[in-house]
């Protein structure tokens, strides 16, 4: 078997499968009424603080950031409920992946959202982390969000306590990560040698949880169900089934490069009650995720 991430072929491979996933998680249409009803009363109403003075303007400014910002999709739906409260914020969005930035930038000319500078960094959390701390003045966030990010960090612990670290007081740390109950989190615990070369670490709203417990600081979490049509995995011979099967695998071709034994328990895992809901004749992920409100 081979790692998806190995070659710029694989890589394409990848997207291809992530977005077939995609199109049956239906994600985008879930953060869009979280945003407009849950996120707007459990963070946008929360975030309490005293402005700092826009050394351009002279108007109070709102300092964000998101980690992990993908093509931005998400950070948007955020920021256009906190233009509704907010009339300056300055927003810095950190995401590695340069195509996304520009899907990303290309969304935003499109002027849908006033008010807002917008600040793009090609850089990690660790990285843009180190050369904050270093400078002169290190900059403090009323607000930060990541969605699904945490696990492209190799040491959460330390990540989720630098981030807390970066907020200002009164400020609001966002952390959507999938729930431990979720199907894709238990394929990842109950074949661990499938995922040893994907650069992922292996965190949920377990881990999570626990950090911020560890370290005392109080929280809320809300979760939200979610549901992922997979009956294609089941049906012999469906290109989409198969790109669904890698994609949870992250592994390319699983289905014919695995050996028998290996699908077989697989597919068997993926269809059983512990990943998974019968609804008539589909078979349905269970995907949840949760959504962890840190107030400084």
């Amino acid at each position: 078997m081979t790692s998806l991430k190995m070659s710029q072929e694989d890589t394409n491979h990848f997207n291809e499968c992530h977005e077939a996933f995609a199109l049956r998680e239906k994600a985008l249409d879930t953060f869009t009424d979280w945003a407009s009803t849950v996120f707007r009363d459990a963070v946008v109403s929360k975030i309490a603080l005293d402005y700092v003075k826009d050394g351009n303007t002279g108007r109070k400014r709102l300092e964000a950031l998101g980690v992990g910002s993908g093509s931005g999709e998400i950070d948007i739906m955020f920021l256009e409920q906190m233009v509704k409260k907010y009339s300056n914020i300055y927003f810095t969005s950190l995401e590695l992946s340069s195509e996304n930035t520009a899907l990303f930038k290309s969304k935003v000319s499109r002027g849908t959202i006033e008010n807002v500078t917008w600040d793009w960094k090609q850089l990690s959390w660790d990285n843009y982390r180190f050369y904050n701390v270093k400078s002169r003045e290190p900059k403090l966030f009323h607000f930060i969000c990541t969605v699904h990010s945490l696990i492209y960090i190799r040491d959460v612990d330390q990540a989720v306590m630098n981030m807390y670290e970066s907020l200002d007081d009164g400020g609001v740390l966002l952390m959507i990560v999938a729930s431990e109950e979720s199907g894709s989190y238990k394929l990842r615990t109950k074949f661990p040698q499938l995922y040893i070369e994907d650069g992922l670490s292996h965190v949920s709203s377990a881990e999570v949880r626990k950090i911020l417990k560890t370290h005392g600081i109080p929280h809320q979490i809300l979760s939200q169900p979610s549901r992922v049509d997979i009956t294609t995995v089941f049906q012999k011979g469906r290109k989409e089934g198969s790109q669904l099967v890698d994609h949870l695998s992250k592994r390319v071709n699983f289905l014919k490069t695995a050996s028998p034994r290996m699908v077989n328990e697989f597919i068997s895992y993926l269809k059983s009650p512990q990943c998974s809901e019968r609804e008539q004749q589909s078979y349905l992920l269970v995907n949840d995720w949760d959504a962890f409100i840190v107030t400084k």
